[in-house]
């Protein structure tokens, strides 16, 4: 996608001045040293969007607050980092993991503009490729930034790409909808079995691996080879290819059924008792005895979900996704105890995750993703979204076009895949446009949005980088701190290296 024009003449003076601004910001950011703690404290100003400013009053923030509401939110707001403040990281933690109690009203209205949302997989499918795609990115986009259970949203983004469908692989583009609906927005804090089990009876992620073409005498390996491989073990998990072999036959007859029988149960599940393998057989060194129809896939997904290794690789994920790239093992131990304790409750495996040590000393080790990039930076700026295509459109510039990663792998959750020049020129052009007020269908008020300061180059570096910059930086921005250049301002800060940190 084109980037937005800015509407906004520079100089080669001022451009040059720019450039300085951004190698001076690069400089001093925590990405030029090795990981570790970003010290400081940050002022309120900004506001949960559709919500009053914070009170100018409002003390200031610890780091561990900052922390909590970066990783456990798609980025901090002065109602959240009040709450933090007041209560404690260990409250929030649990008040977001008790999703259901929190007032979420607010949000529907907004949803509303969606109706593929709530339709049937036969509705949706009479509806344009386009439209449906662009229905389920900007409800993923519009809950990011408006609802107020974030961590919720904050895993559901985590279980999409554990259980990443194509949207593009055939009939997906109805499917995946549903999918998202029924799947992993039901089942995100629920037990990995339950979780696990509602992926495996879903048409989309059968058809995206090729399952509904899995029959007895003719086996399609590819959805046994990824339910070990990327969805409960791990490649190193201690399967062989035998096993491989014997979980497909276990799944033979797991289908659905398509639009082109025209019923109103398309799109459904369905087992067909006459394309399944009935005969004996061994997973994982487990006898399966024969004749056991569906229930074949049932005991494979027990066996799976209650393997040792399962709940390692689930929670090195997570907290790989929590924490850092290379994830604390005392962390991850802490899930995995908790996940075994509670027979894979994911809220418990996840709790014991963020109340761990490791977590609360993680600042400075995760990179934002193009899309908690832009989501952070609209939460930052109150932003009112009233069409999200052209927001969309550069968060896929960026690499991250929502629910299009066509390998089974989802998009990766490691700084490497997401940092580079040509990745951070298109987050730039998000920042300048957004700030500008020159991103189509999105609309900011710096004014009522900023700091309560004098100095608007302090005040905006503590709202967005929780901290005071270095005085020379402050002094190579001061030249755009007046209002008529205040958008380049928020634009630098919003597109320099430390901005891309997640807390």
């Amino acid at each position: 996608m084109t980037a937005p024009t800015l509407k906004m003449p520079l100089s080669r003076r001022e451009f040059l001045k720019i450039s300085l601004a951004m190698t001076a910001l690069a400089a001093c950011s925590p990405l030029s040293r090795q990981p570790g703690a970003v010290s400081g404290t940050v002022i309120p100003g900004t506001a949960i969007p559709g919500t009053p400013a914070a009170s100018p009053a409002a003390g200031a923030y610890s780091p561990q607050t900052w922390l909590a509401a970066s990783r456990l939110t798609f980025g901090p707001v002065p109602a959240e980092l009040d709450w933090i403040e007041k209560n404690g990281v260990d409250a929030f933690i649990e008040e977001q993991l008790a999703h259901e109690q929190i007032d979420d009203s607010a949000l529907q209205p907004r949803l509303s503009a969606f109706p593929t949302l709530n339709e049937s997989p036969m509705e949706i499918y009479l509806s344009s490729r386009a439209d449906i795609l662009h229905q389920l990115q900007a409800a993923t986009l519009v809950r990011a930034v408006y609802s107020r259970r974030q961590l919720y949203e904050v895993a559901v983004d985590f279980w999409t790409n554990h259980f990443n469908i194509d949207f593009d692989k055939n009939q997906d583009r109805y499917l995946k909808t549903v999918d998202d609906r029924d799947v992993i927005r039901k089942y995100a804090f629920a037990s990995f079995r339950e979780l696990l089990g509602a992926t495996a009876h879903s048409p989309a992620m059968l058809l995206n691996l090729d399952n509904n073409t899995n029959q007895k005498g003719h086996p399609n390996e590819n959805y046994a080879r990824e339910l070990m491989e990327l969805h409960t073990i791990g490649v190193d998990g201690g399967y062989t290819q035998q096993d491989v072999a014997e979980v497909a036959r276990a799944f033979t007859g797991w289908t659905f059924l398509g639009a082109a029988q025209n019923s109103v149960n398309a799109g459904t599940f369905r087992y067909a008792p006459g394309q399944h393998d009935p005969g004996a057989k061994t997973v994982l060194g487990q006898a399966i005895a024969p004749n056991g129809g569906d229930q074949d896939g049932e005991r494979v997904l027990d066996l799976l979900a209650s393997h040792p290794n399962c709940a390692q690789f689930v929670c090195t994920k997570l907290a790989r996704r929590f924490i850092a790239d290379d994830p604390p093992q005392a962390a991850v131990q802490a899930g995995v105890s908790a996940f075994q304790k509670s027979k894979g409750d994911l809220r418990a495996a996840l709790g014991a995750i963020l109340h761990s040590p490791e977590f609360k000393n993680a600042s400075g080790q995760k990179i934002r993703r193009p899309f908690e990039f832009a989501a952070a930076a609209l939460r930052a700026l109150n932003a009112e979204i009233t069409d999200a295509q052209q927001a969309l459109g550069l968060i896929g510039a960026m690499g991250q076009p929502l629910f299009l990663w066509p390998a089974p792998n989802g998009f990766p959750d490691t700084a490497a895949a997401w940092i580079n020049s040509g990745v951070l020129l298109v987050r730039w052009d998000f920042a300048l446009a957004l700030a500008s007020n020159n991103l189509k269908g999105v609309h900011v008020d710096l004014k009522s949005a900023g700091p309560r300061s004098t100095d608007a180059v302090d005040g905006w570096s503590k709202q967005l980088l929780s901290n005071s910059l270095p005085a020379d930086v402050a002094d190579i921005l001061k030249p755009f701190s007046t209002d008529n250049r205040l958008p380049l301002l928020v634009a630098l800060l919003l597109s320099s290296p430390h901005y891309q940190l997640r807390g």
